[in-house]
């Protein structure tokens, strides 16, 4: 009788544990949609947060049905901005003048930046994803949250460092401010024609972005011969630091998953802490990170098998994580099945009344057309 009592006491703790996992609740909101046009990959541009003022970075283009991604091809591809002012419910879409796309025109910084100017954000530009097509990196920044912007820059003289030597640079937005003159950027590179095999490294800033150096050549070990790319990363206190990342067998699409990796040193060093879930095939997805008021980490990342996203919660700086729950389900693959598996690239933040606003790019039965949405929850 006493191990029968055990026994449930021990599926009924099981069972509280998962549900508390799960998010109760979720909202779902458009943040873009537009007739004849596909929306994604907000993972690919990036994210910015003021109390509840959130902007968000995606791709726009022609939309046309086709076996892979359902755009037109060599039709434009718009790097556009969202905006919400109350905690991502309501949105507005705009494209922005000087932004990316808009020039090749570089040039090199002249003054120092202000990261911790209140109305600051940067947005980093690579090549190899859409709308973006710079080998050599650069940025944009604002100053007033994203209305006007400035750009593009180089990173100092980054792109002719001896680890970047012979290789294309493929960066999406992740940096960590650190104060108003030092700013952590990662940044993932390859050589140039050997498919998804990007490995991630970190630059550093203490001028305010005029130069930058080397801190990280590589995050996961250069031995390591999986594909590493499109970080998100947080700080946990002055010198530590973790980041999540995109893994991939590089000559198989249907081996995908999320790592976590921290540092103790201020992001010179990086060890392996954790994985953090199953991306799915189809080439997977990137995950989405931040730090809660509370200081657990959440992350978030599409699963193109389950045409989910999906989601964990961690107490202990990424070491472990907790049960996996899901943010949306019930992906629309159209009547002819033509969305596939489209979908995911997330980005989210926690607003200033303490939800989560999850935003990536998705398909349903009332906007069957690619679109940015957004899921707003209590942790």
């Amino acid at each position: 009788m006493r191990n029968i009592t055990r026994m449930i006491f021990i599926i009924a703790f099981t069972l509280i544990h998962i549900c508390a996992q799960q998010p109760q609740n979720i909202k779902h909101t458009v943040v873009a949609t537009e007739k004849g046009q596909f929306h994604g990959w907000p993972a690919n541009n990036g994210v910015w947060v003021w109390g509840n003022e959130i902007l968000v970075g995606f791709t726009q283009v022609e939309y046309e049905e086709t076996e892979s991604h359902n755009i037109k091809e060599d039709a434009e591809q718009k790097s556009l901005l969202a905006r919400s002012t109350d905690g991502g419910n309501t949105w507005t879409y705009f494209n922005p003048d000087n932004f990316v796309g808009d020039t090749d025109d570089k040039s090199k910084l002249d003054e120092p930046l202000n990261f911790t100017d209140d109305g600051f954000a940067m947005r980093v530009e690579g090549i190899a994803y859409h709308g973006s097509d710079d080998p050599e990196a650069s940025f944009f920044y604002s100053y007033d949250r994203g209305d006007t912007w400035n750009g593009p820059f180089y990173f100092g003289d980054i792109h002719e460092a001896e680890r970047f030597k012979a290789r294309i640079l493929t960066p999406r937005t992740d940096y960590v401010v650190l104060n108003d003159k030092e700013c952590l950027v990662f940044i993932s590179s390859r050589i140039e024609d050997t498919g998804m095999s990007d490995d991630l490294s970190v630059i550093k800033t203490e001028d305010g972005g005029l130069s930058w150096e080397i801190i990280a050549p590589w995050v996961v070990p250069c031995s390591d011969p999986y594909r590493a790319v499109m970080s998100n990363s947080v700080q946990i206190d002055d010198d530590e630091f973790v980041t999540v990342v995109r893994r991939r067998v590089i000559n198989d699409r249907d081996e995908c998953w999320i790592d976590c990796y921290g540092s103790n040193d201020g992001g010179k060093s990086w060890e392996f802490l954790s994985k953090v879930g199953d991306a799915g095939a189809h080439n997977g997805n990137p995950p989405a990170m931040t730090r809660l008021e509370d200081g657990r980490l959440c992350t978030i990342y599409g699963n193109r098998t389950s045409r989910q996203i999906m989601g964990r919660y961690s107490s202990d700086n990424g070491k472990t994580w907790g049960e996996e729950f899901v943010v949306r389900g019930n992906f629309y693959t159209g009547e002819a099945g033509d969305n596939m598996q489209d979908l995911g690239y997330p980005r989210i933040v926690q607003n200033a009344d303490g939800e989560l606003v999850a935003i990536y790019y998705w398909a349903s039965p009332e906007n069957p057309q690619q679109h940015i949405a957004a899921s707003i929850w209590t942790p």
